[in-house]
């Protein structure tokens, strides 16, 4: 059975989330994946998605993984990682082969060659490719081909996208995960993880921003004609919306955090300036009346610095 478990790990800066799923055949033989169950744990050793601390990483994600067995009776072998942070960079990226049949058609290991072909590239000090997407292919010059399987031609070449990530994130992201004793399917880029599963292809075809936004960063993925054009890690999130109610309110970080949720808005107009809230109902002795105006107002600046820098 454990063959037939999948397991997606996410370790955010403030949470980590695994989802738990098992995959069979349905009547028509086609695959199909059963979520079991998901679950998010707090984390801790991790700074804007890169380990802070080595010790605090591997028990936030054991005690993540106890939770998730716990929940779904079943034992977690290994797990797709998903790799954010800023130490990510995306560049384009050209590979041609000689076509390997004599006949000139083209295969899959055609094409599996002339995607390895596109890793040749030049990328910075200290840094490895985590993936190479291909963005349209050519056979003997005729441009825009989306799958050359089964075509004729003599050469075959590849526009592509590198995704680079730093080593020493990456290393040390998985050694902190290996150090739970739990494998890994393989280390995805998480702006791309995303995309996968909330865009659908007409929306990436159309021209669309992905923007998700987490506690200490956001990432944004960029597709058009259904190409990925640009990703970002920026470092930025919904921490920082915290921080500054913390300090307009001269209150602590966690009354802060609490009141961000119960009453956070980020568009001040669509606000009531007669309505107010008090600290008391969190805790707070001898707390005024505030305007709840005035949070939204707070938030609004944030938020409108991070769509600029997104919007960049």
């Amino acid at each position: 059975m454990a063959d037939d478990i999948i397991t997606g790990l996410d370790i955010g800066s403030s949470v980590i989330r695994l989802a738990i799923c098992k995959s069979s055949l349905d009547e028509d033989g086609k695959p199909q994946v059963q979520l079991m169950g998901a679950i998010a744990s707090p984390s801790s050793g991790i700074h804007r998605g890169a380990i802070s601390s080595m010790e605090d990483a591997v028990s936030a994600i054991s005690r993540a993984l106890e939770r998730a067995e716990r929940m779904t009776g079943v034992q977690i072998n290994s797990a797709w990682v998903a790799l954010s942070g800023q130490n990510s960079a995306i560049q384009a990226s050209r590979g041609a082969i000689a076509v390997a049949r004599p006949e000139g058609e083209i295969s899959e290991d055609d094409v599996e060659r002339v995607v390895e072909a596109a890793k040749t590239v030049a990328i910075p000090a200290n840094y490895e490719i985590l993936h190479v997407i291909p963005k349209s292919f050519s056979v003997d010059g005729q441009r825009g081909i989306k799958d050359p399987v089964g075509m004729s031609g003599i050469r075959l070449e590849v526009d592509s996208m590198i995704v680079e990530a730093l080593s020493s994130h990456v290393k040390n992201l998985t050694k902190s995960i290996y150090r739970t004793g739990l494998d890994i399917d393989e280390v995805v880029f998480g702006p791309l993880a995303t995309a996968e599963a909330i865009l659908t292809q007409r929306q990436k075809e159309l021209g669309v921003c992905m923007v998700n936004i987490g506690a200490a960063t956001t990432s944004l993925a960029v597709f058009e004609e259904g190409d990925l054009l640009h990703t970002a890690v920026l470092p930025l999130g919904g921490d920082h919306v915290t921080n500054d109610i913390a300090i307009g309110l001269r209150t602590s970080i966690d009354i802060a955090e609490r009141v961000k949720m119960a009453y956070g808005h980020a568009v001040p107009d669509v606000i009531d300036r007669k309505q107010t809230i008090s600290l008391a109902e969190f805790g707070v002795e001898a707390a005024e009346e505030l305007k709840r105006r005035f949070i939204a107002e707070i938030i609004e600046a944030r938020m409108e610095e991070l769509f600029e820098l997104v919007d960049a």
